[in-house]
């Protein structure tokens, strides 16, 4: 059979042929779906400018996207239900689509400002300090609502901020952290390349390293807290529900302007931020204290 006839797809770097899906189990339809989708997708809200004098995002990374359009391309090879189904989900959590992160987008001072500058742990706490000085202004009624809305996001914000330039930074920096996030990181274990290839892939790994850790999405607490561990051997502790669920409100109070799947209103008080704090600064407070001893 003529393969190069036959249309295929990339997913973590490998080929797929499309006609595969067609012997695959619904479950695994849906799933090599989902991973084609967020390795080309992203919600908005990570990086796209927002301009409510606009009417919202100004979508300078492309789009926006359907995501039932977008998975048409399985059109072919997939029932349609299980493309609807999929599709359904993905609205769910997002009506509409942008274009992934890419390397591309980047410009190098960005990466050369993170690896300049170590003092990651002082910009979180530096953060949550201004977040609280807002927090302790005279604020009343519903702007009283919205600015708690948008002080919560910030917290989660300054998480976000510090998982990755820490984890960035120490990383980049450091010729053993670098091989062993390679060796131990799925996405770069299941490659493979010809042996005339050695030599200009050791060469360019620094900078493979460098792509995928800017494509991250680092309040993904299931996929940074392994990458924590096998690299640097810190880990997260333990009970880490209550942040989980932070980051679930954030989305909302970001998306669905503060309502919940289910269309209820997300109340945020001055005492539900201030527990939100107590939890992340537990939280980096644990990394923090490792990182240092490991180093």
């Amino acid at each position: 059979m003529d393969t190069e006839a036959i249309p295929s797809i990339t997913i973590d770097s490998t080929d797929v042929l499309l006609s595969d899906l067609k012997g695959m189990s619904r479950d695994e339809q849906i799933e090599t779906m989902r991973t084609w989708f967020f390795e080309r997708y992203e919600d908005p809200v990570e990086r796209t400018p927002f301009e409510s004098a606009e009417g919202g995002y100004i979508y300078i990374w492309g789009g926006p996207y359907d995501a039932y359009d977008e998975l048409s391309i399985f059109s072919d090879y997939v029932p349609d239900d299980v493309i609807k189904e999929l599709a359904h989900d993905l609205s769910m959590d997002c009506p509409e689509w942008t274009s992934a992160e890419k390397p591309s987008d980047y410009e190098d001072d960005y990466l050369e400002l993170i690896l300049a500058d170590n003092e990651y742990f002082k910009s979180f706490n530096d953060s949550i300090a201004h977040i609280n000085e807002i927090l302790a202004a005279n604020v009343g009624g519903a702007a009283q609502a919205h600015l708690f809305g948008l002080l919560y996001v910030s917290v989660i914000t300054a998480v976000e901020t510090y998982l990755s330039d820490a984890f960035i930074n120490t990383v980049l920096n450091d010729d053993s952290h670098i091989r062993t996030f390679v060796e131990k990181t799925p996405e770069f274990t299941k490659k493979t390349f010809n042996l005339s290839e050695v030599f200009s892939k050791y060469e360019g790994i620094k900078d493979e390293v460098k792509e995928y850790l800017l494509s991250q999405l680092w309040h993904n607490i299931k996929k940074i807290k392994p990458m924590y561990k096998t690299t640097l051997n810190v880990n997260f502790p333990p009970n880490l529900g209550e942040i989980f669920k932070a980051i679930n409100i954030r989305h909302d109070l970001v998306h669905r302007n503060g309502k919940s799947k289910d269309d209820k209103q997300i109340e945020i008080t001055k005492e539900i931020i201030d527990a939100l704090i107590s939890n992340v600064s537990y939280l980096i407070n644990h990394i923090n204290e490792q990182l240092n001893a490991n180093g």
